[in-house]
This record gives C-alpha cells, sequence and structure tokens, in this order.
C-alpha cells in the first residue's frame, strides 16, 4: 500500500512540475500567465479536496 501510494504521489508531482515548466515556457504576458498559475492552482486544490472526501468516507465505510 506504501509504495502505491508513493507512486501515485510521484506521478501526479511530476505532472505538476511538468505542467509548470510547460506554462512558463509558453510566450504569453505575464498577466495571462499569473492568470493560468491561479486557475491550475485552485483546480488542483479542489480535486484534492474532492479526492480527500472521497477517501475519507471509503475509509468510514470501510471500518463499519
Amino acid at each position: 500500500m506504501k509504495n502505491s501510494s508513493f507512486c501515485l504521489l510521484s506521478a501526479l508531482g511530476g505532472a505538476l512540475v511538468g505542467a509548470a515548466i510547460a506554462m512558463l515556457v509558453t510566450p504569453q504576458s505575464g498577466k495571462e500567465l499569473r492568470g493560468k498559475i491561479r486557475t491550475a492552482i485552485n483546480d488542483t486544490a479542489e480535486r484534492v479536496r474532492s479526492g480527500m472526501c472521497n477517501c475519507n468516507s471509503a475509509e468510514a465505510e470501510d471500518a463499519e
């Protein structure tokens, strides 16, 4: 279980780093870039929050 969690987190981290690099090397204005970064961070945070809620409810069902 630890290895699969580590693998998933590593893949997610790599994807985030790759996305950040792609955004930084793409020619666009600073204002546009900041807006895209802000949107990407908010979207990722929402996915993590919803994933945490799903995990917590699944763990509660397993405990019963």
